[in-house]
């Protein structure tokens, strides 16, 4: 009996002081910035990345309109004061993601917590820096024949294919919506450079611009020796191209090129691999692809 409740007291003993192992994973995963390249404007694209973002570190930024900034010590900042901070820039000292992007910037004078949103307004200034070394003095020649933009000051302009324009400036502005990029060609007119996400194409050398009409219709335009090698390599197609045409035996992204984006895309429809739907059902054009290449117009 007493080797019983020896037994019993060691086991209670132990179950007692014995403990479980806890590990510790609430610290948040380390943000391995991503260079900045220039590519982005502010951070209002939301396919951009945390990585992404952080790399913006030690590049500066100018502050527009702001509404959600504080000092570095958490104290808010009055409404006059964060007036007075506006149309300048800081340099960012760090990025943090707390469910929220945060931006910890500074100016030679203090630092401040700066917590970009939707309704916050900022420019990375090296973005405008590097659109410039891109674009300015740089010549284009246009994706169609014809094509017709509203300038910036309400003239409407009409772009040729058979000529070869100049981009005379690029400039940072106000616009009636926000705030963005505006283009000068041959130092006759002004006309938009878009920015939101998936504006500009992603080939390198081809560039969309917009016109400040309500509908805001672009027109595409290709850096001269780009625009040399597209043609040489679309020597079948490339009058039906810029006429806005589409032919079989062209390919999707001639047929993309061509028309523009399609209403919507399906897949293995009718023993075709895929059928791009240009309008709306009952009244749509539909291309039929195998292969890749355009077999029926429906």
């Amino acid at each position: 009996m007493k080797h019983l409740l020896l037994a019993f007291a060691l086991t209670s003993s132990l179950l007692s002081f014995s403990q479980i192992n806890i590990v510790d994973k609430s610290k948040k995963t380390i943000i391995k910035a991503i260079s900045y390249d220039g590519s982005f404007m502010n951070f209002k694209d939301v396919m951009l990345t945390n990585e992404k973002k952080a790399g913006i570190v030690g590049h500066k930024i100018t502050l527009l309109k702001i509404w959600n900034i504080k000092k570095a010590n958490g104290e808010p900042i009055g409404l006059s004061e964060s007036k007075t901070i506006e149309n300048k820039s800081f340099e960012v000292v760090e990025y943090l993601n707390d469910y929220k992007d945060i931006l910890r910037i500074k100016d030679e004078k203090e630092e401040y917590i700066f917590e970009p949103s939707a309704i916050d307004e900022f420019v990375i200034n090296s973005y405008i820096d590097s659109l410039k070394s891109k674009l300015e003095n740089k010549v284009f020649i246009p994706l169609k024949f014809k094509s017709e933009l509203t300038s910036t000051d309400g003239n409407v302009i009409s772009f040729d294919g058979n000529k070869e324009y100049k981009i005379s400036k690029v400039e940072f502005a106000k616009l009636q919506l926000g705030y963005g990029i505006i283009i000068g060609i041959n130092n006759e007119f002004e006309l938009i450079y878009p920015t939101e996400a998936f504006s500009q194409p992603e080939d390198k050398g081809w560039i969309n611009l917009e016109g400040s009409d309500i509908l805001q219709s672009k027109t595409t335009l290709l850096h001269k020796d780009t625009f040399i090698k597209f043609s040489n390599n679309n020597k079948v197609f490339i009058n039906d191209l810029r006429k806005g045409v589409v032919k079989l035996g062209m390919t999707e992204k001639q047929c993309r090129i061509a028309w523009g984006i399609p209403t919507s895309s399906m897949n293995n429809i009718g023993g075709y691999e895929k059928v791009l739907r240009y309008g709306d059902v009952g009244k749509s054009e539909n291309l039929y692809f195998k292969g890749g290449i355009l077999k029926l117009i429906r």
